[in-house]
């Protein structure tokens, strides 16, 4: 079996974290894996740490062609791998080694048994569906993804002024959000941004969109999920005359005189999830979800 391993590019990585990465390497060659990793990547890595990884592995330039991706860190270093991944089908496999890890949710302490279970076939394979951003200009760069596996923000830029932010769902005007900003989440991105302000939980298959307002003027919005079959349009209005949007964490200023439309993308991401372990499952163990705090302060 033919891996592809992606992990953190930033230079502040922990000696632990790179050790990490090494367990990994070690890991897929013990269970007869062959093993890639991306130049780009390699070349971040410590000159000792280029060493002991090089004979692990053989270096390419651009995604081979591969059975399994393999994204060690967190789900930053998750996100940057979908995005790498593509609508190239390849499965995805998360290995955690950062914080709390919803995308990334294989703990760093089961990679032996997982990877065993891999060779054996012994997995499966979640369709996540991710969301396509679209502007009535030339748009986006060549260096910036449209796509986004989490959630598409439109944030307030440069000002303290609240944006008035004109939302449309198929063409049908929803209503006129004063607010700090939007987020437009996918199920994946449910616990996510959208989560921190007040949105639902989605389970990651669901066929939904979550529409969450950031600091609302107004007591009475509230968070709203709509078909992920929805077209949703907006035109935004700011003091400084621009805005912020951001598409899992990359950011460009735009005019307030573009339009974006945000709706589900043509393909999916294909994430790699251990039989019997369930979402619900790392709702509990990582959100606490449901734990009774009393029980646990006595």
């Amino acid at each position: 079996m033919r891996f592809a391993l992606f992990g953190s590019m930033f230079p502040d990585r922990t000696a632990k974290a790179e050790e990490q990465i090494i367990g990994v390497c070690e890991a897929i060659k013990r269970y007869d894996g062959e093993l890639c990793l991306p130049e780009h990547f390699f070349l971040t890595l410590p000159a000792n740490m280029q060493q002991r990884v090089a004979p692990l592995c053989e270096l390419v330039e651009m995604l081979p062609r591969v059975d399994m991706v393999v994204s060690v860190g967190g789900d930053g270093t998750f996100l940057r791998t979908a995005a790498t991944v593509g609508d190239t089908g390849i499965p995805v496999l998360g290995i955690n080694t950062g914080r709390l890890g919803f995308l990334a949710a294989i703990n760093y302490s089961d990679v032996e048994e997982t990877l065993r279970e891999v060779m054996m076939g012994d997995y499966k394979v979640e369709e996540r569906s991710l969301l396509k951003m679209m502007t009535d200009e030339t748009f986006p760069p060549n260096n910036f993804n449209a796509h986004a596996l989490n959630e598409v923000a439109i944030l307030k830029q440069d000002t303290a002024s609240m944006l008035s932010i004109h939302a449309y769902i198929n063409n049908d005007y929803l209503t006129s959000y004063q607010a700090d900003g939007l987020v437009i989440a996918t199920p994946s991105g449910s616990t996510a941004y959208s989560l921190s302000i007040g949105g639902s939980i989605l389970s990651p298959t669901t066929p939904s969109m979550i529409l969450s307002a950031i600091a609302p003027h107004n007591l009475t919005s509230r968070s709203l999920v709509v078909d992920d079959n929805s077209l949703i349009s907006l035109k935004v209005e700011s003091r400084s005359h621009t805005f912020l949007v951001s598409v899992d964490g990359q950011s460009r200023v735009l005019d307030e005189t573009v339009s974006i439309q945000v709706r589900k993308a043509a393909y999916t991401l294909r994430v790699v999830k251990r039989t019997g372990h369930t979402f619900y499952e790392t709702l509990r163990d990582k959100l606490m979800w449901g734990a009774d705090v009393r029980k646990q302060n006595k």
